[in-house]
């Protein structure tokens, strides 16, 4: 019997309401009459238009198209980010995101807290991400700033703490989104160690990217999205 596919998607649909303003209670009180209008006529913005796709353990993924075009939204509705959606999406592994710089830190609490807060929220527990922690401090490689508040960080500093941490907790899927455009060579290089790393050992990887070069170097399989639909699925090598 053949293994189950690690994610399956059928009929996912994903809108998004867009606001005209926002409302505090207090706005709404006081105008009520436009509060209801505006609810009334709001418009929607679908993001994800009846989505299927089936993805294998182990396959590496390359996520393509237009800005707006529906690739993070998918990477979040897997990651669990999104959970109110229509359609039925299947994830049978564990999952780490690199979704966006900053995302999932809380910037008030230092970089080595933030390890323990992003592990936490990944289903890690405290003792397993202090064990973990020399191995993502060495990878960050940001010096007496992992014991500052995250707000004092550069962007390159941040991509290099969050990835650090969505690798080294050795995820089943691995989802990055555009990360590997920002910082410097040596730290595209110790990126590339480390998913080739992971990769060795039967990571699903979904990777988001507008570099036709980025893609080849570590997808076999590439999904183009355009206005939310499936356009595209072919072999990395028709690119």
């Amino acid at each position: 019997m053949s293994e189950l596919p690690i994610i399956e998607i059928s009929g996912l649909t994903k809108t998004f309401a867009i606001e005209r303003r926002r409302y505090g209670v207090k706005n709404i009180l006081l105008h009520l009459p436009q509060y209801i209008h505006d609810r009334a006529h709001r418009r929607l913005f679908t993001a994800l238009d009846n989505v299927s796709l089936t993805i294998q353990r182990g396959e590496r993924i390359g996520l393509i198209g237009h800005n707006g075009c529906g690739k993070t939204t998918l990477l979040s509705v897997i990651g669990g980010v999104y959970r109110r959606y229509q359609g039925e999406v299947t994830v049978r592994g564990r999952v780490s995101m690199m979704l966006a710089l900053g995302a999932g830190f809380c910037h008030d609490l230092s970089g080595r807290e933030n390890v323990i807060l992003n592990g936490v929220l990944q289903g890690k527990t405290v003792a397993e991400m202090k064990a973990l922690m020399e191995d993502i401090v060495n990878f960050a490689d940001i010096g007496p700033f992992i014991d500052s508040p995250v707000y004092q960080y550069s962007s390159g500093m941040l991509a290099r703490l969050g990835f650090g941490i969505a690798t080294a907790i050795k995820p089943e899927i691995l989802l990055v989104d555009e990360v590997m455009a920002v910082g410097d060579a040596n730290f595209a290089t110790k990126c590339e160690q480390r998913i080739n790393g992971l990769l060795a050992n039967g990571t699903t990887l979904i990777l988001v990217s507008h570099s036709p070069t980025v893609i080849r170097k570590y997808c076999t399989r590439t999904i183009k999205l355009d206005h939310g639909k499936v356009v595209e699925d072919v072999d990395v090598a028709s690119l």
